[in-house]
This record gives structure tokens, sequence and C-alpha cells, in this order.
């Protein structure tokens, strides 16, 4: 039977993306080594991505999901709305509201403000208080940072001593042995679930919760809620596909769940005013009865989790950048759905690792942004697919600083909409030389500002920041671990300015050709000094590590306090739920003693950024930073954007253009990526060319129309202009009617099989979509068919026909020549040779014996690599030297 792991919308990529997680492991620059084990891992390993994802809930409309709901009684003026209410995924909804009464006290909550949870039920009328996501945070206290609430309103439990009774006069949970009674929480599963605030499903770093939403003086407020699945929240399971759901086309329905809104007023439980309470506050929970009665109630339509696409389809196996995963995983539902119903897996990896797979003899379909280097054997097509950018998302919350203005003051709490940086400001951002993005002890930054709030080149471009103060925050922002192109296109982009270039030559912001006397005299930090541009990662070079007389050997370093994120997901996930992944707690009761995981900022007073793509911010509802670009004009990356620098890029081979930092449009978005799938349509089957051929007259069609159903292209993408989607009709003609057609041998002056030709897909050319007649059943590419090509053990290459295309000017490939005969697929069936077999042995004992090293030295690596960098780049600059005297 087929293994199936599922590559759900909700991007559970532990299960579907070769790539490492290890967020504290400082990238090297060994670039020929991790080349080397990158192909022979992809020789070797199967890559088991080919889930068939999850799809759209035919019940559920694509749009116009926005719903609102209004308050009763005390409460009759308020309106709550929600954004989206259907097609959910992971991801970040927005919560309005108006009619509201202002929050009391502009530094504490008071009284009037809202609490906010994510529950599950069946029931018609909603949820009931055992089945809510609610009082993780209490972890921290009560209140948000700095501003107080009420002892117990962030809490389950619901007995408040012998002056606050509640006026509905239900009897209480029983006790737990210290007397307390909390509101129970019972899982979807009905699972053991221990008594408390939080419990085994759900704690300070995992719950959704928002306790505190001020409604502002005009009656009005909002928050940005992120909506969790069964993976992210399993006591809820919302989205788990329903028993007996399943219908005649495969579409599972998903579990649905709940948003529940509590308002609070200004009486207590028992009807008495909040300021006769202690610190003339509200105390009591939410889950109160008598708070409860009160509750607005939203039903939320989640996409159904778990294997989706028909069981027994054909496989066919997809990698490569990030850019494209959450256009692929939104489009595999409907492609799995139509035509020959087949599942197109998908796997994230490194662009170098695509790179090699597409030319490994057995190359599937690759997504990545830049060309793989020319073989003479190899002749690729690159077809256009999403057309989207990089950016600095944020979410920032108003906080002011000591002495502010009472304007500035009654902002504390909002989110603020604005940010602009220039290629200087990221580049400060990106090297540790801010204190709070290095360490406030460390000599290397003790001249500097400490974060972006204190520094007046970001307060000349960003005025509305100031009066404000982030306290250790916005020193830097989370990054990705992993290499790509879009790392060493957003550095090229710091690299082609000259005052960025200025500053990472060590010259002060105020002084020379590009400094200004007004700025505070920062410099980068030594450590990054002539950093040599452009990079395909993001360094952490400063050693310093802070020590602890009562712990001398576990001091306190850089990557523990600014860890990277595992992928751009990560990071904007993260960035949402104002989580800098930072491990700076010390608990000495851990074995061994460690530092865990602080938890998320409070609400109210969060202040992330992370460097993410732009789709993921719009999921997690991160707002995107404008870039200074090279026309002098700050821009953000919509659609309007990210088109203008499309028609500005640099024409280059086999029809793959290349991004131009130094582009003089003012309406282009600097960090704009436009990325390519790719095949070498000679090395793949006629079924697998008939069915990546239709994947991409998918994404060239329907794959194009934004929306949040499955099948549509979601937000964060522009749709790919007209010349590029002819670029990709052709590619798809081409690789249909190429599949398995061997260029001529080697001296007959290049040329090809009929139909091929030596270059790539000219932009704009003609074509038309492939054909829709393939099944999908076509031999090879399945990753659990047994007997693979090498190509499909990395990547389960194959696929499915997908699309009803327009195909009458398709020629099929089941005429003429028969399939190619690629060594690795003809001995799929066959015995595999003896030399292979040792081979293996040999580099498979290899690779075990490296995993077993590097588990053993990965907690090692953030305290003592940082030390041995420099003695590292000593060591390489003196070969070079050497290299260049010869």
């Amino acid at each position: 039977m087929r293994t199936l792991l599922t590559r759900t919308r909700t991007r559970a990529r532990t299960l579907t993306r070769a790539r490492t997680r290890n967020d504290a492991t400082p990238g090297t620059r060994t670039r020929p080594l991790r080349l080397l084990l990158g192909a022979l891992c992809l020789a070797l390993l199967p890559v088991v991505a080919t889930a068939g994802g999850n799809g759209a809930q035919p019940a559920y409309a694509a749009d116009g999901s926005e719903t609102t709901v209004s308050g009763t009684g005390d409460f009759a003026a308020l309106k709550v709305t929600v954004s989206q209410t259907r097609n959910l995924v992971d991801q970040v909804v927005k919560v309005s509201w108006t009619g509201g009464a202002p929050t009391v006290s502009d530094t504490a909550y008071a009284a009037n403000y809202l609490q906010i949870m994510q529950c599950w039920g069946d029931a018609q009328t909603g949820p009931t208080t055992d089945q809510c996501q609610f009082g993780g945070s209490s972890a921290l206290g009560a209140g948000a940072g700095n501003q107080a609430a009420g002892a117990y309103t962030n809490s389950r439990q619901l007995n408040y001593g012998d002056r606050l009774k509640d006026g509905e006069n239900q009897p209480l949970p029983p006790p737990t042995p210290s007397g307390i009674s909390y509101a129970p929480f019972r899982t979807v599963g009905d699972d053991p679930v221990s008594p408390g605030n939080w419990n085994e499903f759900f704690d300070v770093n995992s719950t959704n919760e928002v306790p505190y939403a001020r409604t502002n003086a005009r009656g009005a407020g909002e928050v940005w809620f992120e909506t969790q699945t069964a993976i992210e929240a399993p006591g809820l399971g919302c989205g788990a596909a329903v028993p007996g759901s399943q219908a005649s086309q495969g579409a599972a329905a998903g579990r649905g769940c709940w948003l529940v809104i509590v308002p609070r007023g200004t009486t207590e439980i028992d009807g008495t005013a909040y300021t006769t309470q202690s610190g003339g506050q509200l105390q009591s929970s939410p889950l109160s009865p008598a708070n409860w009665k009160h509750r607005l109630v939203v039903p939320l339509g989640f996409e159904p989790l778990g294997s989706f696409c028909p069981i027994g389809a054909e496989e066919r196996g997809t990698i490569g950048s990030e850019m494209a995963a959450e256009a692929v995983t939104r489009w595999q539902p409907a492609l799995c759905q139509t035509g020959g119903k087949a599942i197109y897996g998908y796997a994230q990896v490194p662009d170098e690792t695509a790179r090699v797979k597409l030319l490994s003899g057995a190359p599937g379909l690759v997504f990545l942004g830049r060309p793989a280097a020319p073989v003479e054997t190899r002749r690729p097509v690159y077809a256009p697919v999403s057309l989207s950018g990089i950016t600095i998302g944020y979410f920032i919350e108003s906080q002011a600083g000591f002495g502010a203005p009472d304007e500035v003051k009654a902002r504390n709490g909002t989110r603020l909409g604005s940010l602009r940086l220039t290629p200087r400001l990221v580049a400060k951002l990106l090297t540790e030389s801010y204190k709070d993005g290095n360490s406030r002890f460390a000599e290397s930054t003790a001249k500097n500002p400490e974060n972006l709030g204190r520094d007046p080149e970001f307060i000349r471009h960003n005025p509305e920041y100031t009066g404000l103060d982030f306290g250790g925050r916005l020193g830097d922002a989370l990054v990705p671990q992993p290499l790509a192109d879009t790392t060493r296109q957003l550095w090229e982009w710091i690299g082609q300015d000259a005052a960025a270039r200025e500053f990472l030559s060590g010259v002060p912001d105020n002084a020379g050709t590009h400094g200004d006397r007004a700025y505070a005299g920062m410099a980068v930090n030594p450590h990054y000094k002539d950093l040599a541009l452009p990079l395909d990662s993001f360094p952490k070079s400063d050693p310093y590590c802070q020590p602890f007389d009562d712990r001398p050997s576990f001091p306190l370093c850089i990557q523990d306090k600014h860890p990277y994120a595992s992928d751009m997901h990560a990071a904007a996930r993260a960035a949402s739920r104002g989580d800098t992944l930072a491990r700076t707690s010390w608990d000495a009761t851990a074995t061994p003693p460690a530092y865990k995981k602080d938890p998320p900022q409070p609400a109210g007073a969060r202040a992330v950024l992370a460097v993410t793509d732009t789709a993921t911010a719009d999921r997690y509802g991160l707002v995107r930073a404008e870039l200074l670009n090279a026309a002098g004009r700050f821009v953000g990356p919509e659609p309007a954007g990210l088109i203008a620098a499309a028609g500005a890029r640099k024409a280059g081979p086999d029809g793959v253009s290349s991004p131009d930092p130094a582009a003089k449009d003012p309406a282009a978005y600097p960090l704009t990526v436009l990325t390519y799938a790719a095949t070498v349509p000679a090395d793949l089957t006629e079924a697998e060319g008939k069915d990546y051929g239709s994947l991409l007259a998918y994404a060239a069609g329907p794959g194009q129309t934004p929306g949040v159903a499955a099948g549509t292209l979601p937000h964060g993408y522009a749709p790919l202009p007209e010349a590029l989607r002819a670029q990709t009709r052709e590619a798809a003609r081409r690789v249909t009617a190429e599949a398995g057609k061997k260029p001529a041998p080697a001296g007959s002056a290049g040329g090809s099989s009929a139909g091929s030709t030596s270059g790539g897909t000219p932009a704009g050319a003609g074509g038309v979509q492939s054909g829709a007649a393939a099944s999908g059943t076509g031999g090879g590419g399945s990753s659990s068919a047994g007997g693979t090509s090498a190509g499909a053990a990395a990547t389960a290459a194959g696929g499915a026909q997908a699309s009803a295309t327009p195909a009458s000017a398709a020629p099929a490939a089941s005429g003429g020549a028969p399939p190619a005969v690629a060594a690795p697929v003809a001995q799929a069936t066959g015995d595999t040779p003896r030399w292979v077999v040792g081979a293996i042995r040999h580099v498979l004992l290899i690779c075990l014996i490296v995993g077993a090293l590097a588990a053993f030295a990965g907690p090692l690596m953030p305290r003592f690599l940082p030390r041995l960098l420099p003695h590292l780049r000593a060591l390489r600059a003196g070969a070079a030297h050497r290299d260049e005297g010869r």
C-alpha cells in the first residue's frame, strides 16, 4: 500500500520538508562539501512528499465569508466582525468591532474590553466553557506586560473568595486539593486532561487566546487572531476529517470550530461595580457563568486535514524553493480532484538542492529562482509559476516611552501599520549591530543605539515612532536558517546601496560620504566589517556570550538570545505570535540544566520583525515594510510593485530572467521574486511529461486567480502578467511533447530530438495548454510503488494529470517514439548491480557516522563555533592571498 504523508495547507512541514530543523545551528560556508553531501543524500534517501494536501469544503464560499455578530443586553450596541470564517488553515484573521465602551485606563485593563478564544463544539448554539482553549496566558500573570488587569481575568479559575460570588448561582466544578475550582477543559477526543489554567494540550507558548483586547475612545478596536488547526491545537481538532463526510468526488469535510468573544463591561459577576473590586479592576474569569452568558459566537470553517486526494492515484513529486510553497500547497487539492485525479507532492528544499535534482537525470519538477549551471547533456525547460517577494514582516504595537505625550500614551497597545526601511537600516538589523540585536553587555556594540526605536536614522524615515520605547525589542529580525537564493537577493539589494556598503566597510552612519551628522554615529559590529556580499545565508558572527557567576559553564550566547527560525514560514508565524524564539530563561531543574524557551511577548507589548515571503506574511497577518528602491522611493510589496519589478528584470539564458536591484523604476518593489518551475523533458517518461505539463498549464491558468479556496492563488502573490503566462503555457506544451525524447549524441552540432530546442522557452512565446487526456497512470515516479528511479527516491518524482485544460493543440507523447529508456528507470524492475549496493552501503555508513557526530556537536556549536569563525576567516583569507600570488 502506498504511504501517503499528509501535505496539508496548514503546512505541517515536519511531514513533508527535507531540511534541517535546528534553529540554533549557524550556517556554514563550506559550499562544495554541502553540495556533495546534498547530492549523495538525494541519490540515496527518499523524500516522502506525496500527500495530496487538503481541499475546499464544497459548502464554503471561496470569498465573502466575512461575518458580523451583534451583542445583546448591556452589549447590544457591540458589533464584532471576523474577516474570514471559511476555508481556514493555520493563519491569522482580523477581528474588529464597533459600538463598545472605551477601555478604562490607557495603561491597564480595568474594565470594558474583549476576551477572545477558539473552541470546539458540535452543538448548533456554540461551545461550552469546557470546550475552549483559554487560560494559558495566565502563566505570565494577569494583564499584558506592564498593563495590569484583575487577578483571575485571564484564568480558568471560578472561585474568588467570599467577597465575590457568581450571581448565576451555578455549582462550581470539584476543587483541586488546594481548594481551587477550575473550569475543566475537555478535548475533542475526550482525552484525560489535568485540571488547571493550562494542561497537556495548551500552555503559554501554544495558546492563541487574546485575553485582553482594548476598545479605543471611538468605541472601536481590532486584533489579529490565529485560527489554529488540529496540528497546532490538538485538543480542539479543528479541520480534522469528519468521519463519514467523504463525498463521491473524494472531498472530506473538516471539523468546524468556533470563535468566542466575551465582552467585559463595568460590573462584576455579582452585579457590583468594578471600582469596588481589588485595584479598581474586574477580577473574574470570562468563563464564569455570569460573564459567559454575554458571549458572541462565530462558526469557523476549516479546510480538511489529512489525505484528501484519492487513494491509489499516481503520485508526482515536486521539490524546491519556499517561495512557491504557499501557491503549490494551495493548488494541490484542486489538481488531484480534476483530470486524472493524481497526487502532486511537494517538499521544500534549498535552491541548490533543487538545482542538483534538476540535473540528476531524474528531475521530476523543481521550483527555483535562479537557473542551474549549463550542462551540455541536460537541457532544462523553465516556466514562471509565481510572482511574490521577500519582505520584512512585522507585528509592532505602540508602546509609549516615559514622559511621552498623552496622545502617544493613548495609542498604547494599538498595532502600527507603517514601517520604512533603507538598505542601511536592514544591514544594521542583520549584522547584530544594535545592542538589542546582540547583547547590551557586548563591547562590540557598546557605543551603538539599543534598537530601531532609538536610532535617529530610523526615526527620520519613521517619525510616527517618536516617543515610543520598545525596551529590549526591535534590535534584529527573525531570519531563516537554510541557504537560499532569496537570502542572496536580499544581500544583493543591500550591496547595491552606497550608504549600506559604506556602513559595512566600517564607516559610522554620521560620517563618510553618505553619513549624516544628526545620526548616532552607529558603526557596524566589527565581526561583520567588510562582509563579502552577496551571501546565501544570514551569519551570526559575534562570539560574545554573557557569563554568570552561578553557572560559569553555561553562558548566555547569541544563538540563545537570537536563534534562527527553521524557515520563513516559521519566522512569520513566530512574529505573528510575538515570539522571538529566544531561549534566555535558565532552568536549573532540567537534565541537563539549560536555557528554556521564552514565552511570547504579551498582547499590547509585541514588537517582532521577520524576514519572510509576502504570501506567508499575508497568511499570518504581518504588516509588510516599505523598502527603499534604487529610484529613491519607499515601495511596499503590493501587486503593482511586484509586477513593475517583474518588468524591470534582466533577461537571461533559457528564458530565466534575473532580478535587478539597481532598477530605477520608481514603482518597483526591490525584493520581488519570480519563481520558476523547471524540468528536463528528455529525462521524463511520457506519463510524467503529460502530468507535469498539466501542472504547468494549471499554474498559468486557474492557478493565477486570487482567492482563499483550494486551487486559487494565495494573497501575497501577484497574478503573472500575460507574457509570463504565455511562457509557462509554451513550457507546458514542450514538457508534454518532448518527454522521453533524448537529444542526439554529442557531435551532432547540439541537435536534439524532434520538437526540442537548445534554449529555454522564450518569454512571451505562444503556445497552448497541455492536453487533459492523460490518465496519470504511467510507470515510474511513484515513491511508494517500489522500484523507482533514483530521482523518484529523492522526490517521489512523477505526477498526475490534474487540470481539465483545453488540449486540442497539445500533441500527446503517446505516439511515435517509445518512453525514454533512462538507466535508473530501466533498473527499477531489475536487479540492482552489486557495485551500486556496495557504494550505497559505504555511503550510508558514512552518513550515519556524520549524523551521529552532528547530533552530538549540534548543542555545542552555538557556544564554540562563533569563537572559531574569526580564525577560520583568517585562514581562508590567507589561502586566498596565496592563490592570488600563484
